[in-house]
């Protein structure tokens, strides 16, 4: 039997200074899949309750989930869900749920301005690759540094929304200068 590949997950990061030139690329394999997204395709497969840990720490038993009311297509200005951008250095640990230190949206001191998370399609020979895209601009007056990059998805229970991380990046060091943006594009990817 041929050997199949499923990839993993996989991360690109381009920063653009003020003028719009791009300054500086980066892409890695994630090692980034947390138990909140194990959790969630078990209660799937089984047909069980779906216990998280939220963003917020708690741990609600979701008896349902409706799915039309679940995204990770964040909003523009909305840092709750999609992808998120961090100063944390902490490795990755398969119980993270958050962001160690999430820089918010925003344009004050040490915020950056959260663009909407849109959908990411590439298909290339037999690579499939699905995932989110998102920029962020650095308006704060000084130069911002990410360490940490994440997923998280809004589950809805047909009532609540619970925010729940499904994977977690310590990346190098990638400073957004004042004036500039950093576009990041998550993936999943499989190759037969």
């Amino acid at each position: 039997m041929k050997d199949r590949n499923v990839g993993g997950i996989f991360y690109k990061i381009e920063v653009y200074d003020k003028d719009g030139k791009l300054i500086e690329e980066k892409s890695g394999k994630g090692d980034s899949i947390l138990l909140n997204w194990i959790y969630l395709f078990y209660s799937i497969r089984n047909g069980d309750n779906y216990i998280p840990t939220t963003t917020d720490g708690s741990t609600p038993t979701i008896s349902q989930i409706v799915f039309t009311n679940c995204s990770m297509l964040a909003p523009a200005g909305n840092d709750d869900y999609g992808i998120q951008v961090g100063t944390g250095t902490t490795p990755v640990d398969i119980t993270d749920s958050k962001l160690e230190s999430q820089i918010t949206h925003g344009t004050g001191s040490g915020q950056l301005s959260y663009g909407e998370t849109s959908e990411f399609n590439e298909e290339a020979g037999n690579t499939v690759r699905r995932g989110l895209q998102r920029s962020f601009d650095n308006n704060s007056g000084a130069d911002i540094t990410i360490n940490e990059i994440g997923m998280v998805a809004k589950i809805n229970d047909g009532t609540n929304d619970y925010y729940v991380m499904i994977a977690r990046d310590v990346i190098s060091a990638t400073t957004v200068p004042n004036g500039g943006r950093v576009t990041i594009t998550y993936w999943f990817e499989w190759n037969p």
